[in-house]
């Protein structure tokens, strides 16, 4: 009897561990917690943890650099500039918590997406 609540018990541990691996705790962590408190203990846990964020929205202002870019070589202007401010906007808020070289290379990619934009800006402004 005690071993099948102990299998039913690293079963369920199992299933809030699969919950967790989508969160900031991991697979590994969730699946601990739900061994050694309970796993409904467990599960509280890994849904308290926070979601990670897809390598998709991770990454979001590399997708408006491109678009920027395309915009840019066409010689769409005003549409480059507003898929900049896009990327900017992207930089400056999606980001926390980086190691020191992540946050360095976000600071520069500001500083080099900014003077982009007043760039074009200026070239909308003389050719107005």
């Amino acid at each position: 009897m005690e071993i099948l609540i102990f299998i039913l018990w690293l079963g369920l541990a199992f299933l809030v561990g699969v919950v967790g691996k989508d969160r900031k705790i991991g697979f590994g962590m969730a699946f601990l917690w739900a061994v050694l408190l309970s796993p409904l203990i467990g599960l509280v846990i890994a849904l308290l943890s926070e979601k990670k964020k897809s390598e998709q929205e991770a990454n979001k202002f590399i997708y408006y650099l491109e678009l920027a870019k395309k915009a840019e070589f066409k010689g769409k202007i005003s549409e480059a500039i507003d898929y900049y401010m896009d990327c900017l906007y992207h930089l400056e808020n999606d980001y926390s918590n980086l190691d020191k070289i992540t946050e360095e290379y976000r600071q520069k990619k500001i500083k080099d997406i900014s003077a982009k934009i007043e760039v074009l800006k200026n070239k909308v402004q003389q050719g107005s």
